[in-house]
């Protein structure tokens, strides 16, 4: 073999270790970019790892966890319009203990002054399948004696359903959630419904963590 064929295959040799490795720099510098992309889509809240995701135009926040009834282990997840990080809702009282499989919990709400806001059947709705979702038998009720007795529905408070879970819905001065015992009062102003409502679910799946720890 020639020198100078020698030399050619050197030079090719070289030549392809060369694409190869850049190659494999692109490969890294992909999989450490993807990663990083998709460490930003990922968050932490007390102790919750929340994914965001995009629902056609809608951003939403994702959280997944496993909860036992009736000797099965139940994957549930709850998707959340608001970032908890950034929902400023105040709770006060008692830590919530609403989560109770196989337990009653009635949600009773006082539509007056809630009409008008266009996220309030939503919240509504929402709160009853994250309690029916986490195996409780949720009933509808009426805060109001004489709206309830017109339509025929039930008439539930805190006060007359003693002893058992209640969630009571109203419009107030400000929205908070105010927990006593088992009686958990969502008062709502400025229509902030559904951030009131939210606050209520994240912070009793982060009860019922800490319990179980």
């Amino acid at each position: 073999m020639t020198k100078i064929k020698k030399a050619k295959e050197r030079k090719i040799e070289k030549e392809i270790i060369g694409i190869l490795i850049f190659l494999g720099v692109l490969v890294v510098i992909f999989l450490i970019a993807s990663t990083y992309f998709k460490s930003r889509n990922y968050f932490d809240y007390e102790g919750l790892t929340f994914q965001k995701k995009r629902v056609g135009s809608l951003q939403v926040y994702h959280h997944n966890y496993y909860l036992k009834f009736a000797q099965k282990l139940i994957n549930y997840n709850i998707y959340l319009h608001n970032d908890p990080r950034y929902n400023n809702v105040t709770i006060e009282g008692n830590n919530s203990k609403l989560l109770a499989p196989g337990a009653v919990v009635y949600v009773s709400v006082n539509s007056a002054g809630l009409q008008e806001c266009r996220a309030g059947a939503l919240a509504v709705g929402t709160i009853s399948s994250f309690l029916s979702d986490n195996q409780m038998k949720v009933i509808a009720g009426n805060l109001d004696f004489w709206d309830a007795g017109a339509k025929r529905k039930n008439w539930v408070t805190c006060e007359n359903k003693p002893g058992n879970r209640v969630v009571e819905i109203v419009k107030g001065n400000e929205t908070k959630v105010k927990i006593e015992g088992n009686c958990y009062r969502i008062e709502v102003s400025e229509c902030q419904i559904l951030e009131a409502v939210e606050k209520l679910e994240v912070q009793s799946i982060i009860e019922v963590r800490k319990n179980n720890k």
